[in-house]
């Protein structure tokens, strides 16, 4: 599996998602806002992120503004 490279918007993306917690997660809106990245951006970093076992995609237990929900993994 190729490595990732960790280009200004991955770095700003792992940012928003590392100070993500667990009272206040990571979702696509948000990750978007706050690394100010489109979601053109975001997603495809997501993916790429997830592919390579760095994050994980959870079902949504709560209603939130919107987007996919990301975290870490352990």
């Amino acid at each position: 599996m190729a490595s990732i490279r960790l280009t200004r918007p991955t770095l700003e993306v792992l940012k928003v998602l590392l100070a993500a917690t667990d009272d206040d997660p990571a979702w696509g809106l948000k990750i978007c806002e706050e690394a100010d990245l489109g979601s053109g951006t975001v997603y495809p970093v997501l993916e790429r992120l997830t592919e390579h076992g760095w994050v994980e995609a959870r079902k949504e237990v709560a209603p939130h503004p919107g987007g996919l929900l990301a975290g870490t993994t352990s």
